[in-house]
């Protein structure tokens, strides 16, 4: 899974949330699914920051 199609995943997650009126049982579903996605989310941003971060100090050299 991409950055891009983890963000397109909890757009579609939220849109269905505000607009669908899903029950109790399919919101909690949603709901840990966005956690998977947001931590997955979470993790490529800091990985990123990490690499950017080595990549200029290797120039500063």
């Amino acid at each position: 899974m991409t950055y891009k199609d983890a963000i397109k995943k909890l757009e579609e997650i939220v849109n269905k949330i505000e607009n669908e009126d899903p029950d109790v049982d399919e919101i909690s579903g949603l709901v840990k699914e966005a956690y998977e996605l947001l931590t997955f989310c979470k993790t490529r941003l800091k990985t990123t920051e990490e690499e950017v971060q080595e990549a200029f100090e290797k120039l500063r050299e």
